[in-house]
């Protein structure tokens, strides 16, 4: 019995362990090729924007360049090149020159639609009947207290550009659950990278 109940508090200190260590997932939900205008590549040289503002704006853009070395695609993160300057109230044929004054000839931009967080209680485990101190009645014992775990939940829309079309060529959406808070976004960068950028493969537009 003692086994048993060590092994159930030994396994609730994980789970605890694991949620102060955070979870990130990302998962493209939506995506569609020729959104405006069918791909004329291929492409040789694509900017990378995160049009959030937020500190780890660099390092998503950064991880996601990484990503598309990986696969052969030359990439460039917009932080390294236009700065921490936004977008907002620029035309399109303004954004167009500036990136074929900067020789690209495709962007990714990605936009943040949404943010919504959450907050889930879960129960403490019970464990196993045991008899109570006095008689031979079988009660619970609770070796744990409840605890509450914080989501953010991310919908995100992903726009390919194509430069010289000035027209989108490609869009995909994204959902991503985070519950490490600041950290949990650091950890997550990689994966989300990861992710996007192997919908646009499959997508066979580089």
């Amino acid at each position: 019995m003692k086994k048993l109940q060590f092994a159930m508090v030994a396994l609730f200190a994980a789970l605890l362990a694991a949620c102060a260590a955070g979870y990130h997932d990302t998962k493209v939900i939506s995506s569609e090729t020729g959104s405006q205008k069918a791909p004329k590549g291929p492409y040789q040289s694509l900017v990378v924007g995160v049009l959030v503002d937020h500190e780890l704006r660099g390092q998503l853009e950064d991880a996601i360049v990484a990503k598309f070395a990986e696969q052969g695609v030359k990439a460039t993160a917009a932080h390294t090149v236009f700065g921490d300057k936004g977008i907002e109230g620029k035309s399109l044929d303004y954004l167009a020159k500036r990136m074929t004054e900067n020789g690209f000839d495709s962007a990714l931009a990605i936009h943040l639609e949404d943010q919504t967080s959450k907050t889930t209680r879960v129960q403490g485990d019970p464990g196993v009947a045991v008899p109570a101190s006095a008689g031979m009645t079988m009660t619970p014992q609770v070796y744990s207290p409840d605890f509450y775990v914080n989501e953010d939940i991310y919908t995100a829309r992903l726009d390919l550009w194509d430069v010289s079309q000035k027209a989108i060529v490609w869009t995909g959406k994204t959902v991503s659950f985070n519950t490490g808070g600041f950290k949990g976004l650091e950890k997550g960068a990689s994966h989300y990278a990861a992710t996007i950028t192997d919908a646009i493969e499959e997508a066979d537009i580089f």
